[in-house]
């Protein structure tokens, strides 16, 4: 019984010290203030001419909501309609009452409402009989508020000059990191090697390394249309060919690149290839050139261009109209020369990539012939000087 009567008594204490601090609360009416017609107009005149209302907040030194107010009551141009109040005549000691009202630290506007006059008269009849009333109209100093807005001005001109010549240095720091595919790929990004812990490596991100074959390969594939590339392990030369298609699509605004292997989740790994290069890349050549899409088989850039991964199969690249086309290990894809002829037509730009096997890859690779408008499927081991247009790297 004893506990119960405690926990009671608690209770008791609780609700009076909350009672008590409510009844303080109610009694600590915040003095209303009002502000001049010409401060109002001339916070609304900043609002209008650019500037956010939390800005004029500060300068002027008004609530937020306050300064919405005036733009809602003065910006519109048909200011809102007040409740019209019939004039009557008020007796002094009606007047001196609501002024002691106010001086007791009670709002303008909830005295005015219970003694039934107006809010302008009341005003005037503070100022009138109690000029050191804290209630008095508040008229800041428009110079010094002047002066807020002109350094705030200068402050604003000065960080948007700064962000202008940030943006132009890094715009042509840009440039000079996407110049050459391969000093984009050896310096400003990172491969992944899925053997790092064998190699004793902290991560498995490092960049492309010093190979002597890489440049001269790279300035080929730039200068010839179709090229047939016989590749062997450690050479990386299929990351070297994803590196050059996703530079392109990233560089280039509108163009279509397509991944071919013979299966699909091989065609979409290197896909993720490209995706690595990307992420793996420097935050501000991620900002020059966003990504918009990022999903398995499929990368889309914002500039338009796109990286797609595709099976092996004649008839799969006669849903697209690729720019261009890096095709890996076809010397394996049972269908390869049908693609190439199906592809030759509408690519800029093909790579044909495989390790050593029999047939039709190696049967080209060998014959040394140019047959970038020759059927893929013919008989190239009699070898011709045939037409320019591409080449083979062994």
């Amino acid at each position: 019984m004893s506990k119960n009567k405690e926990k009671k008594k608690s209770v008791v204490k609780t609700a009076n010290k909350n009672s008590a601090i409510t009844e303080k609360k109610k009694f600590r009416a915040k003095p209303y203030r009002e502000y001049d017609e010409e401060v109002k107009l001339a916070a609304v005149k900043a609002v209008q001419e650019g500037r956010t209302a939390q800005e004029v907040s500060r300068i002027f030194g008004v609530g937020h909501t306050t300064v919405c107010e005036w733009v809602d009551f003065y910006a519109s141009g048909s200011r809102k309609k007040r409740k019209s109040m019939k004039w009557q005549r008020v007796d002094m000691s009606k007047k001196l009452a609501a002024v002691e009202e106010v001086k007791r630290g009670r709002g303008v506007p909830e005295v005015a409402e219970e003694f039934e006059v107006t809010k302008s008269a009341l005003y005037k009849w503070v100022t009138k009989f109690a000029p050191d009333s804290k209630t008095l109209i508040h008229k800041p100093d428009l110079e010094k508020i002047q002066e807020r807005m002109e350094k705030l001005n200068g402050e604003k001109g000065r960080a948007e000059a700064e962000r202008v010549a940030a943006a132009e240095e890094e715009k042509a720091s840009v440039e000079q990191m996407v110049a050459h595919p391969l000093t984009w790929m050896q310096k400003y990004t990172e491969t992944k090697d899925s053997h790092w812990r064998e190699r004793g490596a902290r991560t498995p991100y490092r960049p492309f390394p010093e190979k002597p074959y890489f440049r001269p390969a790279i300035e080929d594939w730039q200068r010839e249309p179709v090229v047939f590339i016989e590749k062997s392990r450690n050479m990386m030369l299929t990351w070297l060919t994803v590196g050059f298609f996703t530079h392109a699509a990233m560089t280039t605004p509108g163009i279509e690149v397509l991944f071919q292997s013979q299966k699909e989740d091989k065609a979409f790994e290197l896909v993720d290839y490209a995706r690595i290069l990307y992420e793996r890349q420097r935050p501000e050549l991620k900002r020059a050139f966003p990504l918009v899409k990022k999903s398995d088989g499929e990368l889309l850039f914002a500039n338009g261009s796109r990286i797609v991964g595709i099976p092996g199969g004649a008839d799969q690249i006669r849903s697209y109209h690729p720019w261009g086309l890096l095709m890996d290990e076809a010397a394996f894809m049972p269908e390869a020369g049908e693609s190439y002829n199906n592809a030759v037509p509408v690519c800029k730009k093909m790579l044909m990539l495989s390790s050593a096997g029999p047939g039709w890859f190696a049967d080209i690779c060998n014959s040394g012939a140019a047959i970038s408008t020759q059927p893929a499927t013919a008989d190239l081991r009699q070898s011709a000087h045939g037409t320019p247009g591409s080449s083979t790297i062994s």
